[in-house]
């Protein structure tokens, strides 16, 4: 076995069972190319199981119900990366139960770099963004706007307006009016005269 394989299979021991790990782990113990090998060797060992492109958990084995979800994947990799992410499209949609219909692709915008995952049979997605979008709040009416913006305009009806009172029911005021000054015209006026619906 040569130093550097040894010293990652040192590293993914010291790791508690379904621990996720990323070839970042592993730099400063060879090049890029050597640990992407080794790391590969270890998942034909069966110490590592390989989810998608360079996203890896220790000893786990597909199809069980202790896989991460992929929203547990994503955080880690922004952790791990540094980076700012939050949901959007049809993922956001799915989240403040304005649509029934689970997505094939988990979206994230991010200040990060653009990437695709395939993990099992859905996607993980990362969307470069603007500083502007990723400045919107982490709650209900930040994740409002982006699902908005996935839907466009001509697609509020009176059922989804409905389903949108009982989110904005549940959000501060406050975090709501710092939000709408983020967002497009038009969900800006969708969401604050709705708001004014309310009865806090």
């Amino acid at each position: 076995m040569s130093s550097i394989h040894k010293h990652i299979a040192n590293k993914i021991d010291q790791q508690e069972s379904g621990c996720l790990l990323f070839p970042g782990d592993f730099r400063g113990l060879g090049s890029e190319d050597a640990i992407k090998m080794s790391l590969s060797r270890h998942v034909a060992s069966g110490k590592l199981e390989r989810l998608g492109h360079g996203v890896y958990i220790k000893n786990k084995k597909k199809g069980s119900t202790t896989w991460p979800s992929l929203e547990k994947i994503a955080v880690a990799i922004s952790k791990k990366e540094r980076i700012r992410i939050k949901p959007a499209g049809a993922f956001a949609l799915h989240k403040l139960g304005l649509t029934t219909n689970e997505p094939d692709s988990i979206i994230y915008i991010t200040d990060g770099e653009p990437r695709n995952i395939l993990i099992g049979e859905k996607r993980l997605v990362f969307r470069s963004t603007t500083p502007k979008k990723l400045s919107l709040s982490t709650g209900i009416s930040g994740l409002l706007v982006q699902a908005l913006e996935e839907l466009g305009k001509d697609s509020i009806n009176e059922t989804l307006k409905s389903r949108i009172l009982k989110n904005l029911a549940m959000e501060k005021e406050e975090i709501l009016m710092s939000d709408l000054r983020l967002a497009p015209a038009w969900i800006y006026d969708l969401l604050y005269k709705l708001n004014k619906q309310i009865i806090r």
